[in-house]
């Protein structure tokens, strides 16, 4: 983030008021801050779990800083490099990279064996999520995944067939066919955020292997025709009418459940990360879901799609009461009535005894689990660091939007890219 916009948003930031829920104790006992951002059944059980531990530990106050996820990276940013961060912060996974990066901010939970319990996490998954050069600076929130999620009614309306495995060639195929044969309806729900995440990025990490920015030699995952290739796919979608006009969708960017014709049953797929595609399956009351397997090329050289986690936990370094931090998050995560409180609001619960909680009292959604179970079974790598970095995704962005709205062929879109790419390699 520049100075400028850091600038911008520190004024912001001075000139409104923290959000408290619960209060805080400057003179008695131990003060903490827990921000993060949520929709209403996360806030409700996650202040609940915070209530409940201040019950349990009548020392300690945790003020509760309940955010929207706009605007949440550069809130974060700006607390950090002003000293003024909460002890304890949920992170954006695509942001933690570039925080680690650029400042020793927060506490390595490996330090803290005593305080922390790892036991219950998959020790591959907190290596793969959240280990920085052999640090555990942030903990996962859930088991998450890129997903698509299949409306059964649209389906069964347009013939299409659920159990199939998708490349990129037959969904093309299948979308141009639905929008054919029923003009109101398309096949996939989508907005250019989405399209980068999850077309053009698993795109052309399927035919080259590598992420769309190499990190460790500062160099593009791609050729220009490789890139030439993965536009025209998205572009020849919107002309064809697998994918419904970007002008019609764009009201609905990164709110896609509340495109009417989801809501009308005119889509037969969405895109979700398995952490929200609740959203997608509420948006339709009274509909029945089915959780696919996203599309793989014939040829490719790797699956491209797996598993992670939708959000971290970290406990800022600058805190007065680390241990205490730690602490509460220990709670957070290995209480078993936390546990319980907490459910699935962050995606499936990323320790087995909580998944276990939460089996045993029905509450993870088996279309849910479904997506989670494909997700795991890819042999895809993540792709989080510079080619997840804020500036590179607007590129992204940027060019999928030239393409939608006509204003770019495929080929010049992909040399601006290609251009602002390289600034931007330029500056690491």
């Amino acid at each position: 983030m520049n100075k400028r916009i850091i600038s911008i948003v520190l004024a912001a930031l001075l000139a409104s008021s923290m959000v408290f829920a619960g209060g805080s104790s400057e003179s008695d006992g131990t003060s903490l801050r827990f921000m993060w951002w949520g929709g209403d059944d996360r806030n409700a059980a996650t202040t609940e779990v915070i209530n409940k531990y201040m019950e349990e530990n009548p020392g300690v106050q945790i003020s509760a800083e309940i955010n929207s996820d706009s605007g949440y990276i550069d809130k974060v940013a700006v607390m950090l490099s002003s000293r003024t961060a909460p002890d304890i912060m949920q992170q954006n996974v695509d942001a933690v990279p570039d925080f680690v990066s650029r400042g020793d901010f927060f506490v390595d939970f490996n330090e803290y064996p005593e305080l922390f319990d790892t036991s219950a996490f998959d020790p591959h998954f907190l290596e793969s999520f959240g280990t920085f050069d052999g640090k555990l600076l942030a903990i996962p929130t859930g088991i998450s995944g890129l997903a698509m999620v299949a409306n059964n009614a649209a389906a069964e309306a347009c013939g299409v067939d659920l159990t199939q495995q998708l490349s990129w060639d037959s969904l093309f195929a299948e979308g141009v066919r639905v929008h054919q044969e029923n003009p109101d309806y398309y096949l996939l729900n989508v907005d250019t955020k989405i399209l980068a995440e999850y077309v053009l990025r698993p795109y052309l990490r399927q035919i080259t292997g590598d992420k769309f920015i190499v990190d460790e030699e500062l160099r593009m995952g791609f050729t220009r025709d490789q890139l030439v290739e993965a536009l025209s796919y998205i572009d020849q979608c919107y002309k064809q009418g697998v994918f419904q006009p970007a002008q019609e969708s764009a009201t609905f960017k990164q709110q896609t459940q509340n495109n009417p014709k989801w809501i009308n049953g005119q889509f037969v797929f969405g895109f979700a990360a398995t952490s929200n595609m609740n959203l997608l399956m509420a948006a339709i009351p009274g509909g029945s879901f089915t959780a696919v397997k996203l599309p793989l090329a014939e040829d490719r050289v790797t699956d491209a799609y797996f598993a992670d986690t939708p959000q971290y936990m970290t406990v800022y370094s600058g805190s007065k009461n680390v241990e205490e931090a730690i602490k509460f998050l220990n709670y957070f995560y290995n209480d078993p009535e936390a546990q319980l409180i907490l459910g699935d609001v962050r995606s499936v619960p990323p320790t087995s005894t909580a998944r276990q909680v939460c089996a045993d009292n029905g509450m993870l959604d088996p279309v849910i689990m479904q997506a989670v179970e494909y997700a795991q079974s890819m042999n895809g790598t993540s792709d989080k660091g510079l080619s997840t970095n804020p500036e590179v995704i607007q590129i992204q962005e940027d060019a999928i939007e030239s393409v939608a709205y006509g204003t770019a062929t495929p080929e010049e879109a992909a040399d601006k890219a290609i251009t602002l790419i390289n600034d931007f390699l330029s500056r690491q």
